[in-house]
């Protein structure tokens, strides 16, 4: 088994599959504290946004693979929004 990490993840209603926003982290609750902050962000960039499901979830890597980095990550690193 591959290594475990934690998501926020984003699900429209064009979306049959969620998308992993931000992440990997090392666990559940740390992923939950970060909800809010990528709701804020994409509702920014959306209107359509506020009717999208804003949850985590876990994904494990498939063995001698990395995690993937949530699609978010690096425009939330930028400071595009403040914590």
């Amino acid at each position: 088994m591959g290594a475990t990490g934690f998501y926020v993840t984003v699900r429209t209603s064009a979306r049959a599959h969620a998308a992993l926003a931000l992440g990997p982290f090392d666990s559940h609750r740390a992923a939950r504290l970060e909800v809010d902050r990528v709701r804020q962000f994409v509702t920014a960039q959306s209107r359509q946004a506020g009717w999208w499901l804003f949850e985590t979830t876990r994904f494990t890597a498939q063995p001698d693979r990395a995690l993937p980095t949530g699609t978010l990550n690096a425009l939330l690193a930028s400071g595009q929004i403040a914590a």
